[in-house]
């Protein structure tokens, strides 16, 4: 059999497409099938010990174990979230570093003017991961033993209450309720939920407005009083504490959520790798667990966070203006 002859032609063009292949592949390889080669890290924009810690550890050691990597909570306090956030949103978009979030990415642009990352720009929506409630907590030998003994009270000096931050929902919550009842407020930014819950308990301040898995655990050892939760039910963690309405107070509806967000460029192999992973951690197991620490899992889907980061931005831009609350 006689052979073609040789074309060097030929041989320049196979040595180029095989040159190409050996280049894409380590790309290939990096941004889909062996996404994740080491641990991720999961940023957590405020202190340990709080409410965020609460849900975010067994969220993210379920994470991992989907992943098959480990995903390390690691805690940026600052700025009501805004200083772990933007760090998120400019590190490198390789899927290694996510931002366990919740609504103050909706909450902290209506307030404060020195937001450098935009929440619908900046990043993009893994998955929602659960919600809690938001419940009015005051020390045991409180004067005021109730939402009506607490209007009262806050006729003859404003009440003090403490929040995770300046922009952050409860601290949001607390100004719009102060605005369509007869209590009147003193706001406190702490950095972070553990810090505020520590000070109402020794008294330094007269209230704290916090996640219910936050002070559960003080008001079953005696340590803090629940007066009342925001919402239309009574908390599963706390069901001795009334609603708003049930305590004499308007009704105020609103529910803290948590979500999982990565860098707005994160390749899209290694994006649904992530989703894929927090769709399978979201499971029955976790959602027992959260339960007995007040938290609802809820596995919405990408556009649900878009829409609730909407939704909130809308709402929260009104109360601020109401409240006229500005933070430099």
């Amino acid at each position: 059999m006689i052979g073609r002859p040789f074309d060097p032609r030929r041989r320049r063009a196979l040595l180029g497409l095989g040159a190409a292949a050996l280049a894409t592949a380590p790309v290939l390889r990096a941004w889909g099938q062996d996404f994740p080669s080491r641990p991720i890290s999961m940023v957590v924009p405020f202190p340990p010990g709080g409410g965020f810690d609460t849900i975010a550890r067994p969220f993210a050691e379920r994470l991992g174990k989907r992943l098959g990597q480990a995903v390390i909570v690691d805690n940026r306090p600052g700025s009501g979230g805004n200083m772990g956030t933007d760090a998120v949103a400019r590190a490198p978009a390789d899927g290694y570093t996510l931002l366990f979030a919740n609504d103050f990415l909706a909450t902290n642009p209506s307030v404060n003017r020195n937001v450098r990352y935009d929440p619908l720009k900046d990043f993009v929506p893994v998955s929602m991961v659960g919600t809690t409630q938001v419940v009015i907590a005051v020390r045991p030998d409180f004067p005021a033993k109730n939402f009506d003994e607490l209007v009262a009270l806050s006729q003859k000096r404003p009440l003090s209450f403490g929040t995770p931050g300046a922009g952050t929902s409860p601290h949001l919550v607390g100004e719009y309720l102060s605005t369509i009842s007869p209590l009147k407020t003193l706001h406190v930014p702490y950095k972070g939920t553990a810090p505020s819950v520590n000070d109402a308990i020794g008294g330094q301040i007269d209230m704290v407005y916090a996640t219910t898995p936050s002070v559960a655990g003080h008001i079953a050892a005696g340590k803090l009083r629940g007066i009342a939760v925001f919402g239309e039910r009574r908390s599963t963690q706390l069901p001795e504490v009334p609603t708003l309405p049930e305590a004499g107070g308007p009704a105020v509806n609103y529910e803290v959520w948590y979500c999982l967000m990565a860098p707005a460029a994160v390749p899209a192999a290694v994006l649904a790798s992530i989703r894929d992973a927090t769709r399978k951690a979201l499971d029955a197991e976790l959602g027992a667990r959260l339960a007995q620490l007040g938290y609802a899992v809820k596995p919405g889907g990408p556009e649900e966070v878009t829409r609730l980061i909407q939704r909130d931005l809308a709402r929260w831009k009104d109360v601020v203006a109401r409240a006229n609350i500005s933070i430099d």
